[in-house]
């Protein structure tokens, strides 16, 4: 049966994986749809079977037929026209669940593997439905139950770049958190060279402040992130609930922040730069401590676009005129976090992504003294130097921006809160694992004796 372009676009628009595609996208998959023909009470697919095509419906009907584990058809389901089948396993590249048999003669549409993948990474768009559809069907009854040797167990959360899940280790009895990179990404060659580069130390970072990556799996034609699985709210989320911080409050995040960074910065041959600081990155236990998490997935320095839809208000203007980055983006960032946290408001807003990447590139932040009269000269300073638009003149000294930042030593001396004692511990020749075993031992014991305290590190400039 032969069926002309138009007939093949017009039926993909109304199919709900496709629905929402634009027309070029449409006629471009329409291009590479290919038909076959089945007579009655054949299979289109074989349960077992590794999974190498996407059905859609055109004409006659088909029988879903899901065998149980002792081989008895349990679920039948009955398929017509814009019906699609075999798309789960096609994309994660496993076998069919089910038979597929024609109950009618029918004609199919059809991708393969091959044209599937390239239209994955042709279109973002495409991408992004694709996620949609791994989404739907992970930690779902009959769905996609198992990362590796972990089972997964919920859905935690969802953003532009990932979608984050609960998961067990069954052999280290423990909860872990997984994150699925989402297509657009894991097709994104840009992106996943520098993810390669940058997987095995990110998954190394060892610091207090830093969220534990555990590994990094390939599977289902993406890559997933699996990560200790913390208790607590995001920086976003508090502010949202409380409104602006007092000075106190927030140098004790601000400066646990910088020595995550000034760790990260120092790691690798060129270090890690994580490229997205924001406070939906930004996890707060109930005793202050904060963890930063998503590092590497901020996308490639040259992929404008990705970095754009991460957070366009965090941006330094480097990244937005696609010049070379290095840590001051970090920096730049942390200055613009700091800002909200002290005044709950952006430094720049604009009704237009267009207007806010140009004030962000050529127009000088407000002065924060007169948002917050209150302000300490050390943070007013290191605001005001690390929202410099030139990278070569923002400040980039971190024994100078942790100096700015500390919640003890600043030049105001901020006085403790009515019910808080400081206690200052040097470490002195030890190797930064025996520092880090220390500092939770001293955790440990804290959180066992339900004491409220925050904790800040920092690392002398020699190390």
């Amino acid at each position: 049966m032969k069926i002309k372009l138009n007939e093949i676009a017009d039926t993909l628009s109304r199919v709900d994986i496709f629905r929402n595609l634009g027309v070029d996208t449409i006629r471009d998959i329409a291009q590479q749809i290919q038909v076959a023909e089945f007579t009655k009470d054949t299979l289109l697919a074989e349960h077992g079977q590794i999974g190498k095509k996407l059905y859609i419906i055109f004409k006659g009907e088909v029988e879903v037929r899901t065998p149980d584990h002792d081989g008895n058809i349990h679920r039948k389901v009955s398929l017509k026209k814009g019906s699609v089948v075999g798309e789960i396993s096609l994309l994660i590249n496993s076998t069919y669940y089910s038979d597929i048999v024609a109950l009618t003669d029918t004609t199919a549409l059809y991708l393969d593997r091959e044209r599937f993948m390239h239209l994955i990474k042709k279109h973002k768009e495409f991408a992004a439905v694709t996620s949609q559809m791994m989404t739907n069907r992970m930690a779902k009854t009959g769905g996609i139950n198992r990362v590796g040797k972990y089972e997964l167990t919920g859905k935690l959360g969802e953003g532009n770049m990932a979608t984050v899940y609960n998961a067990y280790d069954r052999e280290l009895d423990r909860e872990v958190a997984i994150k699925m990179l989402k297509y657009n990404l894991a097709y994104s060659h840009d992106f996943l060279d520098r993810f390669e580069q940058e997987a095995r130390i990110i998954a190394k970072l060892n610091h207090p402040n830093i969220i534990n990556v555990i590994e990094v799996i390939d599977e289902y034609s993406t890559r997933f992130i699996v990560m200790e699985k913390l208790e607590g709210k995001n920086l976003s989320a508090i502010l949202k609930a409380k409104g602006a911080f007092g000075l106190t409050e927030a140098r004790k995040i601000l400066s646990q922040l910088a020595s995550a960074l000034q760790y990260a910065h120092s790691q690798g041959e060129k270090g890690i730069v994580h490229r997205d600081i924001k406070p939906s990155n930004i996890l707060i236990d109930r005793y202050g401590n904060i963890k930063l998490t998503d590092f590497g997935l901020a996308g490639s320095p040259q992929d404008k676009e990705i970095n754009i839809e991460g957070s366009p208000s965090y941006l330094a203007p480097e990244i937005i005129n696609g010049e070379p980055v290095d840590g001051r983006v970090d920096i730049y960032a942390l200055g613009v976090m700091a800002f909200v946290m002290l005044t709950n408001r952006l430094p720049f807003s604009a009704p237009s992504l267009a207007k806010l990447l140009k004030m962000q590139v050529k127009q000088e932040p407000p002065k924060i003294r007169e948002i917050c009269p209150n302000i300490d000269t050390d943070l007013e300073e290191f605001i005001q130097k690390s929202l410099i638009k030139n990278a070569d003149e923002r400040i980039s000294d971190w024994v100078k921006i942790r100096k700015l930042l500390d919640p003890v030593n600043n030049r105001n001396n901020i006085p403790l809160e009515a019910d808080e004692i400081g206690i200052i511990i040097r470490l002195q020749k030890t190797s930064p694992r025996q520092s880090t075993d220390i500092i939770y031992s001293i955790r440990k014991m804290l959180r066992e004796k339900s004491v409220n305290f925050s904790m800040e590190t920092q690392i002398s400039e020699e190390d």
